[in-house]
């Protein structure tokens, strides 16, 4: 007891504690460890969101097979594949990505006009299940802009060639998205799913309305070949021979 209170009188006895430099010191590591930690959680983040987007299109996929086999193999149109397939889901939950959900939003995905839509810019659509050919490379469901209608068909033909159709021109058939890293969540109708990447700027720069002129974003431009050869069942510029082959050949899809 003397010798504690005569530390306590010679002010070398003192309680344990962090002095302000060492509690500042310990502050400035945790932030600079969350700096270097908080993209790294961002993008696990985005790419869980993304899986869960593909999920949802995995459901919508089985759902849009089931559907043809109770309707005389027919394909459900684009126009009212939401209240078509409900039936044939879980939980209409499947119909909203993560990334789309405002509050507002129904439905986060787009049926290409390919598969039981309307003959558009020459190309006449799949109109039975068992006519779908190359279903591998045969788009069906892909994420869509919020203004976009449930009917996919970003494309359009001008004279010879295909471009990028106007968004305004109709209003929702466009329907890009880059909601996923530059790129969105597309499926198949085999049934498998996967990320396209936007790979010209001129995409980005169009879904972000930094482009204004359709065509300026349309030549030479790799997105736009890629959405052909998955959109398109037939390329024909003269509309009377697209007349004379769908004579000769019926229903037949490609």
């Amino acid at each position: 007891m003397r010798t504690v209170g005569k530390r306590r009188e010679t002010g070398r006895f003192r309680r344990g504690g962090f002095t302000l430099v060492e509690l500042l010191v310990v502050v400035a590591i945790i932030s600079l460890l969350m700096s270097l930690s908080l993209p790294a959680l961002t993008r696990a983040h985005r790419q869980a969101e993304q899986v869960h987007c593909l999920a949802n299109q995995r459901q919508l996929m089985l759902a849009w097979l089931l559907y043809a086999p109770d309707h005389d193999d027919r394909l459900c149109t684009p126009n009212t594949w939401t209240s078509n397939l409900k039936a044939y889901l879980q939980s209409e939950d499947v119909l909203l990505c993560k990334t789309d959900d405002d509050g507002n939003q129904s439905n986060s995905y787009g049926l290409s006009n390919t598969m039981g839509g309307d003959r558009r810019d020459g190309v006449t659509p799949f109109v039975r299940l068992h006519q779908v050919s190359g279903s591998s490379a045969k788009m069906v469901f892909i994420d869509k802009e919020r203004r976009g209608s449930n009917c996919f068909w970003p494309l359009v033909r001008d004279d010879d060639r295909w471009v990028w159709r106007p968004w305004s021109w109709p209003p929702g058939l466009q329907g890009l998205t880059n909601r996923h890293h530059n790129g969105c969540n597309a499926s198949f109708a085999d049934g498998h799913g996967e990320w396209i990447h936007w790979k010209d700027d001129r995409t980005r720069k169009l879904i972000q309305g930094r482009i204004a002129d359709h065509e300026e974003g349309s030549d030479n431009n790799p997105d736009l070949e890629y959405m052909i050869e998955t959109l398109t069942v037939h390329r024909i510029a003269d509309p009377n021979a697209l007349e004379g082959r769908s004579a000769s050949k019926g229903e037949s899809g490609d």
